[in-house]
Parts: C-alpha cells; sequence; structure tokens
C-alpha cells in the first residue's frame, strides 16, 4: 500500500508532484525556522542587557513586496508542475499500443472496440467492489484483473454513498459519488515507448521486445492492494481490493475462464442435475453436492450472487462468485488466503470461508449479507419461523462448495 514504490506512470507523475512540494516546504521550513533560531539566539534579552531595541522591519515595503514575491513564486514553482500532472492524469491518453484490437489475443472482441482501450467500470458498494468489461461481457469481485503495460479506462461509479478508488503503486485516488460518473486511467508498469525513453534505446526490434516482455515480467506482474479512501460506514476499513497484473495472453485465458463458468458438481450437466434436484434431490450426494443445495436453497445464497453457468444462481445484489476459488481473498479482500510466494493457500481459504459464513456480523459489521431485511444468513428460520442459522457441517460444506469454484 506504499506510494513511494510506484509501479505506473501516473503514480511516477503523482510522486514527483509529491516530492517537489516536499522539497519546497522543506526549503520553507529551513529558511523560516533558521531565522527563527538566528533571532533567538542573537536577540534574545540578557541579564544587565543595555542595547537598544532591534530596528523594526514592520512596514517595511522591501521586506513586505520580497515576502509577497517569494511566497508567488514558490506557489508557481508548485502551480505549473501540478497543472501539468492534473492534464497528464486526467484525460485517457490515445495510445495505439493500448487498443484492445493490438494486443487482446481472445475472441469475441467487438470490431468497434478495436480501436479503444480496455474499460473496466468499477462500481462501490457498502462494503465490496464490482468490476465490469462491458467489452468483454464478464464481471468479477473484489479482485480484478488487468494487463500489463497497457492503458486501462476505469468508469467509476458508486450505488450508495461516497467511496474512493485508491490503487497507491498504480494511481491516486479519485472518488466514486452516487449519481455522478466519474472516470480515471491506470497503468500498470510503463508502455514500449515510454520504457525505451528511460532506458535511452531505439529502434523496435524482436530483442528489444523480448527485454521489454522481460521488464514487465520481472518488474510489474505482480498482485496489487487497494482499498476505499473515503469513509463510506461501519467496515469502510475492511473495504479493500485486489488488481493482479498479468501478462496478454494470461489475461485472455482469465477473461475465457470467466466466461465459461462452472458446471455442475461430478461431470453433470446443468439440466440434469437441476432434473434430479426438482425430483429427488437426497439423490444427489457427495460434499459438493450438499454444498450447493444448501447454496441453492437453505443458505438462500443465489437470490444474491451470480455464478456464471449455473442457470439459476443469478443474483445481483452481492458479489459475483464466479471462480472465487481461485481468488486471493474473500470479504472485499479482508479475509486473505495468498502466500508469500503468490500460491494460494486452500487450508486458510477454507477456514477464511468457514468463518466469513460462520460469523460475517463480526468480520465485516454491518454487511448485508448478515442482515438484509430477512434475506441474510443471519436470518435464517425453520419451517416454524424459528432461527435456525446454518449448522457447522452445513458450513463445512458449503465451503467446500465455494472451493471447488475455480
Amino acid at each position: 500500500m506504499t506510494t513511494f514504490v510506484t509501479k505506473g506512470p501516473v503514480a511516477e507523475a503523482q510522486y514527483e508532484l509529491f516530492m517537489l512540494t516536499v522539497w519546497v516546504t522543506l526549503a520553507v521550513f529551513i529558511l523560516v525556522g533558521g531565522v527563527y533560531v538566528v533571532a533567538i539566539i542573537k536577540f534574545r534579552e540578557r541579564p544587565n542587557d543595555d542595547r537598544p531595541m532591534p530596528k523594526q522591519g514592520h512596514g517595511n515595503p522591501l521586506v513586505e513586496i520580497g515576502l509577497i514575491g517569494a511566497s508567488i513564486l514558490l506557489l508557481v514553482v508548485i502551480a505549473v508542475p501540478t497543472l501539468k500532472a492534473i492534464w497528464f492524469t486526467h484525460d485517457t491518453p490515445d495510445d495505439p499500443e493500448s487498443y484492445m484490437g493490438s494486443w487482446y489475443p481472445g475472441e469475441g472482441l467487438a470490431e468497434e472496440e478495436a480501436e479503444n482501450p480496455l474499460i473496466v467500470r468499477v462500481i462501490g458498494y457498502q462494503w465490496w467492489w464490482a468490476f465490469e468489461y462491458p467489452q468483454l461481457g464478464i464481471t468479477t469481485a473484489n479482485e480484478m484483473v488487468i494487463p500489463a503495460g497497457k492503458v486501462v479506462h476505469l468508469e467509476l461509479r458508486s450505488v450508495d454513498v461516497i467511496h474512493s478508488f485508491w490503487l497507491p503503486r498504480i494511481a491516486g485516488k479519485v472518488d466514486m459519488i452516487p449519481g455522478r460518473a466519474n472516470s480515471m486511467w491506470i497503468q500498470a508498469g510503463d508502455n514500449f515507448a515510454r520504457w525505451k525513453e528511460k532506458q535511452g534505446l531505439e529502434g523496435d526490434g524482436p530483442e528489444l521486445r523480448g527485454q521489454y516482455a522481460s521488464y514487465l515480467e520481472e518488474e510489474i506482474h505482480d498482485y496489487y492492494y487497494g482499498q476505499c479512501a473515503e469513509f463510506c460506514g461501519d467496515s469502510h476499513a475492511r473495504m479493500l481490493f485486489r488488481a493482479t497484473v498479468v501478462g496478454d495472453d494470461e489475461f485472455a485465458s482469465w477473461v475465457e475462464s470467466e466466461k465459461v463458468g462452472h458446471d455442475a458438481p461430478d461431470g453433470k450437466s446443468w439440466d440434469e442435475w437441476y432434473a434430479i434436484y426438482d425430483q429427488d434431490p437426497d439423490a444427489l450426494t457427495g460434499d459438493l453436492n450438499e454444498g450447493l443445495k444448501i447454496f441453492m436453497a437453505r443458505g438462500k445464497c443465489a437470490t444474491c450472487h451470480v455464478v456464471k453457468g449455473n442457470p439459476r444462481a443469478l443474483g445481483v445484489a452481492g458479489p459475483n462468485l464466479t471462480n472465487i476459488g481461485s481468488r486471493m481473498s474473500i470479504a472485499a479482500g479482508w479475509l486473505n488466503h495468498r502466500n508469500e510466494d503468490g500460491s494460494l493457500d486452500t487450508e486458510k481459504q477454507y477456514e477464511n470461508f468457514y468463518k466469513w459464513m460462520a460469523e460475517s456480523d463480526v468480520v465485516k459489521p454491518g454487511n448485508l449479507m448478515w442482515k438484509a431485511s430477512g434475506g441474510g444468513i443471519g436470518e435464517l428460520t425453520d419451517d416454524e419461523g424459528q432461527p435456525a442459522l446454518l449448522t457447522d457441517e452445513e458450513i463445512h460444506k458449503l465451503s467446500l462448495y465455494l472451493q471447488s469454484l475455480k
């Protein structure tokens, strides 16, 4: 979550502006502080001091005009780079190498999108994130994936209160305001032209392209932390998200995986599984089938969540759960199960799923999964209307099913 290790041109421009401001204010501090210290030492009153009062500078036109002029000069020194940075970060660059048609190797891209950059629609909820890819027809939650070295245009929206998108190592903060469309652009790593300029290189041969690809893979491909930067209620501090930066081919594979979604357990088609489920649900046995049955009925999960492929899991109130078993965190990044080497800790993942469903009100106070006008898992009842929360065994099976969604 540091802003001092920049991994993109937007963050780099903001860091350079910040450091300029630091140096200017440091110089002012040293100058004013130095004069103050000299005045204290040189003109302080001493015992038996019969020196006359020092000459006063108040009202001296030369002094006052000089101070005003110096202040204006310092403001200009800060203002000019600030305006340049605002213009640089405001408008999404027109970079031909970031056009979808020039790098995206997957299928299904509309012809009219070939000369546009990748667009991600970021939607803030209390307290989680939705990431929609309108050009590609997919939606994910709390963990977005973007290609390295490419301009990405973000459309920022909020459905409830003011949130703020902040991915510190790649770009600064922009607010998401209900009823207002904001936008920004990000880029993880330099594009080819900027990288060559920094390296003092020229040309466009295979060897140079190979060096650039190595730079992206070794220095930019990573797992980046972000969060909401505007207080938005009880669990604001737990409204995190993650961004995974990958290569072009890996991004296309991820998109395809999100589009395909999941089959029913035991290799059954969904038509076959639901035919059995509707007639004799007890015939569907095993932990995954039991977990899916809880997901669809007792737990009411399908009323709020989408699982791509499942024709009856079409909820829109909660995060999209397609491939949630492959994500490195849940609960909007608050419960993490990523090892330091980048691998997924399946035991920790199971613990996190279990903890989230057993006590999501404790993990994230105020969240709608626990209480939602009678539809939350903290409000489940039996046939007689008495409170009947999920049992340990039910949570166990549901956790195993969610882990299988990868």
